[in-house]
């Protein structure tokens, strides 16, 4: 009888804590930067971490790069 491992994830109610955030904070993020909110691997997990850090340089400069918006 042949049994595929089973993909193991981590769900935002497991990862955030470790992020210092809510899990409803890490789902918006998730969102946000288009990552699946099942993440796979230390590696979703870092390059999330990336997006993060790089959206809230770009926030502290809004006057340079507005954000733009969704529904204009």
């Amino acid at each position: 009888m042949d049994t595929l491992p089973k993909a193991k994830f981590r769900t935002p109610e497991d990862v955030a804590p470790e992020l210092g955030m809510t899990k409803t904070e890490l789902r918006r993020y998730c969102r946000q930067s288009g990552f699946c909110t099942r993440l796979l691997g230390q590696d979703d997990i870092d390059k999330l971490v990336i997006w993060i850090r790089e959206k809230s340089a770009k926030e502290d400069r809004w006057w340079e790069e507005p954000e733009k918006d969704p529904f204009a």
